[in-house]
């Protein structure tokens, strides 16, 4: 008898758009339905958004892909027929194996691939949960309850240095993880298990590692921000708190007075 599965993708579009909007209501299916098999059709560096909740991993390769051309749940250029291939390519490869019990992605199709809740917002579930390998390598480096800097935003200064606190994430941390990475773990796998094990984070909601962050539900201490209280709201389903400041010091302070209360 054939086992039941649910093949998930492919997923095209931005970073952002899969581990806001998507991702997390698979994480969710993954949950309630755990003894269905999950194959998940994406690009290789985003399979520790689903890690060990997913069973087989396709990586996703589109000759043209390239960062600046992903929007939204597409890729710019990839027409309706150009994605029916790759799903049917995904269906055929896999429901001679399996009983598929659901096919599960964005639509893209004329102005779908704009619509954020394709996927209800009550059945999100942002526990990213990496692969083993991912927590091996940071258990290496970093020390529950510090910090993390998130350098990747343009307000971060990296010679930042804070009192009492080790601030671990930095450009030799990063040096550091980079000859590690291999088919088992990815850089946001990594990522996501540093904001797992850190008390806070300093950076800016410019950056996919400080949204991560607040997902995650790790207090940010958030320079120089730009976005609206309104747009944070919208963005911050926990209502993680966020401390805005334009000093560090003053943002630490802050900090420190909101976890003695």
């Amino acid at each position: 008898m054939k086992e039941h599965a649910y093949l998930i993708g492919p997923f095209l579009g931005e970073l952002e758009w899969e581990y806001r909007y998507f991702a997390p209501y698979v994480i969710n299916l993954m949950k309630t339905d755990s003894e269905k098999v999950f194959i998940v059709f994406t690009r290789p560096e985003r399979f520790d958004l689903y890690g060990l909740y997913g069973d087989i991993f396709v990586p996703l390769r589109v000759g043209y892909d390239r960062p600046e051309r992903r929007d939204c749940f597409t890729i710019k250029g990839l027409d309706q027929q150009s994605f029916n291939v790759l799903l049917r390519a995904f269906i055929d490869k896999y429901k001679k194996r399996y009983r598929i019990d659901g096919r599960i992605y964005p639509e893209i199709s004329h102005f779908s691939y704009k619509v954020k809740w394709q996927f209800p917002k009550s059945k999100m579930d942002y526990d990213f949960n990496p692969r083993q390998t991912n927590k091996k390598i940071i258990d290496e480096f970093v020390t529950e309850h510090d910090g993390f800097v998130d350098l990747s935003s343009d307000y971060v200064d990296e010679h930042i240095k804070l009192n009492h606190y080790m601030l671990k994430y930095s450009v030799d941390l990063g040096k550091q993880i980079k000859p590690l990475i291999n088919n088992q773990n990815s850089v946001l796998g990594c990522t996501i298990e540093v904001l797992k094990k850190v008390d806070f984070v300093i950076g800016n909601l410019s950056t996919d590692t400080s949204r991560l962050a607040i997902l995650l539900k790790k207090p940010l201490i958030t320079i120089n921000e730009q976005l609206s209280d309104d747009t944070i709201k919208l963005i911050n389903p926990h209502e993680t708190p966020i401390i805005k400041c334009n000093d560090i010091k003053e943002g630490i302070k802050i900090y420190e007075d909101y976890i003695r209360s």
